[in-house]
């Protein structure tokens, strides 16, 4: 029996850990579940908001996830706004998704010298938590949420044509370079 009782403690604990893993995931997906294309649940959202209702059946998207205490997200303001300037013609949409609240971000923003010059949507966690799970790179999938910020994801015709973490003058350029591609095809 005393050799037994550890090899079932062990079991149980690994049993406890794959299910809380699987609940995890499911209740991450759980929401966007029944969707048909990855881009569904943010046109819904473009949809339900009574400003970007008209912007729903827009081909291409560039969505930031952002976060007002988020260094990078700050400098990335006024770079992304130069983007949306070179490519506002050419039937694309930017939009900042925020966990937080409305509010809160006007506030930010009143003391703010960059403001931002493209659409913003608040209170968005659970979009942000199913964009999130669009990362190529499995190693970030397993139910985690979004842990770095700035994150920049590019969707065209329900597909993921980009998708990057963090900000730099690169990843910029890198941007630039998806929509002149994403446009041109």
């Amino acid at each position: 029996m005393k050799k037994i009782l550890p090899l079932l403690l062990t079991v149980s604990f690994a049993f406890v850990l794959l299910a809380n893993t699987a609940i995890s995931k499911w209740n991450n997906n759980s929401i966007f579940r029944n969707y048909g294309s990855i881009d569904e649940p943010v046109r819904e959202a473009l949809a339900n908001n009574d400003f970007l209702y008209d912007e729903k059946d827009t081909e291409i998207i560039v969505i930031n996830l952002w976060a007002t205490w988020c260094k990078p997200c700050q400098k990335e303001i006024p770079e992304l706004n130069k983007v949306l300037n070179k490519y506002e013609q050419d039937n694309v949409l930017f939009v900042a998704l925020t966990s937080e609240k409305q509010s809160e971000v006007i506030e930010w923003m009143d003391l703010q010298k960059n403001q931002f010059m493209y659409f913003q949507l608040f209170e968005q966690q659970n979009l942000m938590n199913y964009l999130f799970q669009l990362n190529p790179d499995s190693s970030f999938k397993n139910g985690q949420k979004p842990e770095s910020y700035p994150t920049n994801i590019i969707i065209k015709n329900k597909k993921l044509l980009y998708f990057e973490i963090g900000y730099s003058d690169e990843s910029i350029k890198k941007i630039d370079m998806a929509l002149k591609k994403a446009i041109k095809e």
